[in-house]
């Protein structure tokens, strides 16, 4: 109460009445920023000083003003037990939680950021360029066929699945000691995917839709794996996963070359001619049905893209020179929209 007391001493001094004081002291420690929970990478140096960090915190729009902030680690006295280190924030905590966070630094983590849509030998490349490791420790870690057992999401894998964990990898932006080995960072993935494909959100995927049958877990995570390789634009998430839907029910080969290219190894070029005539269950202009498992470890647009797909008639799409994905009903309306677009049908 002392403390608060003192706050509006300060602020009404600053040519604000109490009852406005009060309001503006409220808001700033309270309100976050933003509603969305994106994540910011915020670093810390030795010896940098409170109002150093206040500066940062404003300019990557995590605290809306540094007067408050400036006064709240005075009257606390924070500043002294701010750690130096890297920290991982969101923009929708408020500033009272940011500086319980700042006061927990670890100098020896380090930030990897992996995208989506990559399969485990490419994410093994972007772990290894943020220097916690090799990526063939990596590999050697998202191998580890005992991590199977913890995690009841992936019971539907199939048994003997190779690589065990392809498709619940997820990938994010993670904060990881040096000293915990890469274990932990597959741990963190996995847990990390558990979190977002929730026990409600597996639930939503057993009961059929107007646009889709009862799927599995790993049934969604195969096409929104896809999806990944497929849609140039979040927009184009749901129509993609419908034509895949829609192609299953009536029993029409896929056609998906991504799924080729993950057992050729490479993500491009596009297949040649000869390559698409390859005997292997990823061939999915040969094969109908979805592939052995995933092809990439997907996002979370592209998981709720294929949980809440759109009803659509769609069983065609392409995308054209300039990026723009366009989607079709029939064969006749899809091989002109080709043509149209300087493209063999």
């Amino acid at each position: 109460m002392r403390k608060l007391v003192s706050a509006l001493v300060v602020i009404a001094l600053l040519g604000l009445g109490t009852s406005r004081a009060l309001d503006w002291w409220n808001f700033n420690l309270n309100t976050p920023v933003s509603q969305s929970s994106q994540q910011v990478v915020f670093h810390i140096d030795q010896g940098e000083l409170a109002n150093q960090i206040s500066e940062d915190l404003y300019t990557q729009r995590l605290i809306r003003d540094r007067n408050a902030f400036d006064l709240y680690v005075r009257l606390t006295n924070a500043g002294p037990k701010f750690e130096a280190g890297t920290f991982l924030l969101n923009r929708n905590m408020s500033m009272v939680q940011i500086i319980n966070a700042l006061e927990h630094g670890r100098p020896d983590q380090i930030v990897v950021t992996i995208p989506e849509g990559f399969p485990l030998k490419f994410q093994a490349q972007y772990v290894e360029k943020s220097g916690i490791g090799t990526a063939a420790d990596y590999l050697t870690a998202a191998k580890d066929p005992s991590l199977a057992a913890l995690y009841d999401f992936l019971s539907s894998r199939p048994a003997g699945a190779d690589p065990p964990l392809e498709g619940y990898l997820f990938p994010d932006t993670y904060l990881v000691d040096k000293s915990v080995g890469m274990k932990e960072l597959v741990k963190a993935q996995l847990n990390q995917f558990g979190n977002v494909f929730s026990p409600a959100l597996r639930q939503q995927a057993s009961q059929p839709t107007a646009a889709r049958s009862a799927e599995t877990v790993e049934a969604i995570v195969i096409l929104a794996s896809m999806v990944e390789r497929e849609a140039n634009k979040d927009s184009d998430r749901g129509n993609v996963c419908s034509v895949y839907y829609n192609r299953l029910k009536i029993g029409m080969p896929l056609g998906v070359d991504g799924t080729l290219l993950y057992a050729l190894g490479r993500l491009t070029p596009e297949p040649t001619y000869a390559e698409l005539q390859t005997n292997t269950p990823y061939n999915t202009r040969k094969h109908a049905g979805l592939p052995p498992g995933p092809i990439s470890n997907p996002g979370k647009a592209a998981l709720l893209a294929c949980i809440n797909p759109p009803e659509t008639k769609y069983l065609y799409y392409f995308t054209d020179p300039q990026g723009t994905t366009h989607f079709e009903t029939n064969q006749t309306d899809f091989c002109r929209d080709l043509q149209s677009h300087g493209m063999n049908c």
